[in-house]
């Protein structure tokens, strides 16, 4: 799950600046500033060449970290964007320095097909530089993603129901991201998703492309079984402070 939740965040920055030029974990430091021209790779220590960055904007000098939601997390974000930043700022050859990014933040809802529990992903930028995610879901199941949307009752995920569905939500994001490039050339789709539906972007995560941007009775039902649906929502405000209680899935260790 902590993998899937990097790509997912990750994939949603770029939703959210398609004119940014962004590295995703990808790539390393050097082979980053070599693409960029942004700075002299020279100036880099022995042991920072192939650290990579979770999100690198070089069109906006934006650099985060991704971490579950807790307190140890955090402070490792903490040191590691730090880290990040010092060996960027000493390459850079102009006077525009990449910082900490903000105001990054946003919830993604998870539908299982057959109607279950709605799981939501949510993400917040904690402090400049450190982005955590916590995972919870729905305190019924719902058939609808809007109507758990609006009741906006949530509950920590049991380790069960991370063992029964974790890996699906891994593999079903993995596979959405490795069809990134062909979802947005087929007549435009993920633009006009988010176009009609006014920062709404809907990511279908089965094998093609299932339904209209409509709800009415033409549009196409997921297939009955392994099916789910990503419905990343514009965000709510994001809090302030870190919650006082951490979900217990926000704790899990990342994968490599």
């Amino acid at each position: 799950m902590g993998n899937a939740s990097h790509r997912l965040i990750a994939y949603m920055y770029g939703v959210n600046h398609p004119r940014s030029r962004a590295y995703y974990n990808n790539k390393p430091l050097k082979t980053i500033i070599e693409e960029s021209g942004l700075g002299d790779t020279s100036r880099l220590l022995p042991d920072e060449a192939l650290i990579r960055p979770d999100i690198a904007d070089v069109s906006q000098r934006r650099l985060f970290e991704i971490k579950p939601w807790n307190e140890q997390a955090l402070r490792e974000g903490r040191e590691e964007a730090r880290r990040y930043l010092a060996a960027l700022n000493r390459t850079i050859l102009d006077d525009k320095r990449f910082m900490g990014g903000t105001d990054f933040h946003g919830e993604a809802l998870i539908r299982f097909a057959g109607g279950q529990y709605i799981w939501r992903l949510e993400w917040k930028t904690s402090e400049p530089g450190v982005v955590q995610y916590r995972w919870t879901r729905s305190q019924k199941p719902f058939d609808s993603e809007a109507a758990a949307y609006k009741a906006a009752q949530w509950v920590e995920l049991t380790v069960e129901e991370l063992r029964q569905y974790g890996g699906w939500v891994e593999r079903a994001v993995e596979g959405m991201l490795n069809r990134r490039e062909k979802l947005a050339t087929i007549s435009g789709t993920v633009g006009m998703v988010i176009d009609l539906i006014g920062g709404v972007a809907t990511t279908v995560l089965w094998g093609s492309i299932w339904g209209q941007m409509s709800s009415g009775a033409g549009a196409q039902q997921p297939p009955s079984q392994g099916g789910g649906q990503v419905i990343p929502f514009p965000a709510r405000p994001a809090p302030i402070e870190p919650p006082a209680q951490v979900p217990a899935a926000a704790g899990m260790s990342l994968s490599p």
